[in-house]
């Protein structure tokens, strides 16, 4: 692999620093936090989450750094994260790859450094990191499609809107299509992929809304393509299922613009990636099977004010 030139990172830095005699007799224990910037309202749950986790270890001996990569930009992460192996500063790097696959070589090398490397919201299975923690997103699509097939009376036409294809957006469409295809009475539309731009304008859903009984977007543009449903009066009569939640995705379920949303709980995937890791430089334990695995949580307009 060739490796790029070393570089200043230009990151976002969450630190706790802690005098030199503090703590005399313990081992310092040194961890960078690896992930995207998009979207902003995920991300900043999550850093909520690493925040708790330092709180909880920093009289420990812990220090972490958070590191934000431009976008769904993979040279970018690539360049941060060979920045965060070649420092020589830290113990242990967890990363959100934005490209699992693109990023295999990239752990592997921090790996051969002997860093400890864990994967988190996004897997990397084919690397060699040591752990993962974060949803099944292949359940997360099987839940998705239960419940709109439900939501549309278990017949109709349904579809899918959908990102650039990683591992995370494989694993949901797979789920999402193997259970709507034990509905034999839903018809599943082709599904319309968007790119990770923002804002996409309405013409480019027009469409692709005609026609349609319910709609599950497996991207971060839930909130987006609710506007979209209202600007075009089809809020309510359409059954719409995406993921997370934020102040406006919150406002389309109280406005019936959403149906439901899947919450995959980052406030603790940022604690626990962050706790776990820790644990393991301190202790060599390891998270056990259910430590590792982020509950999905199904909300709607009734119970959302407990997830904002």
């Amino acid at each position: 692999m060739n490796l790029p030139q070393k570089k200043n990172a230009q990151s976002t830095s969450r630190e706790s620093v802690l005098p030199d005699d503090s703590i005399p007799t313990r081992r310092r224990i040194s961890l960078a936090i690896a992930f995207p910037e998009l979207p902003r309202e995920f991300w900043s749950q999550v850093e909520k989450g690493i925040d708790a986790a330092i709180l909880q270890y920093r009289d420990l001996g812990l220090t972490v750094r958070s590191v934000r990569s431009k976008d769904y930009d993979l040279t970018d992460q690539k360049q941060k994260m060979l920045e965060l192996v070649d420092s020589g500063e830290y113990d242990a790097i967890a990363i959100s790859p934005n490209d699992p696959q693109e990023m295999t070589d990239v752990i592997d090398y921090a790996v051969s450094r002997n860093l400890t490397v864990s994967t988190f919201n996004s897997d990397s299975p084919l690397s060699s990191r040591l752990f993962y923690i974060g949803c099944d997103y292949r359940v997360a699509g099987r839940l998705a499609a239960d419940t709109l097939c439900r939501f549309v009376g278990r017949k109709g036409r349904v579809g899918l809107i959908m990102s650039y294809t990683n591992l995370q957006m494989q694993q949901k469409v797979t789920g999402f299509r193997e259970v709507i295809g034990s509905y034999p009475d839903v018809e599943l539309r082709a599904p319309l992929k968007l790119g990770p731009e923002e804002d996409t304008p309405f013409e480019t859903f027009a469409e692709y809304f005609e026609g349609l009984d319910g709609l599950y977007v497996a991207s971060a543009k839930l909130h987006l393509i609710a506007s979209h449903l209202e600007a075009a009066g089809l809020a309510g009569r359409l059954a719409l299922i995406g993921h997370d939640m934020n102040e406006d995705i919150h406002e389309g379920l109280k406005r019936d613009a959403i149906t439901a949303t899947i919450c995959q709980d980052p406030f603790s995937q940022g604690y626990l990636i962050v706790k776990s890791l820790f644990e393991y430089l301190s202790s060599r334990k390891q998270p056990g099977p259910d430590e590792k695995r982020i509950k999905l949580e199904l909300v709607t307009k009734e119970n959302a004010r407990y997830y904002v």
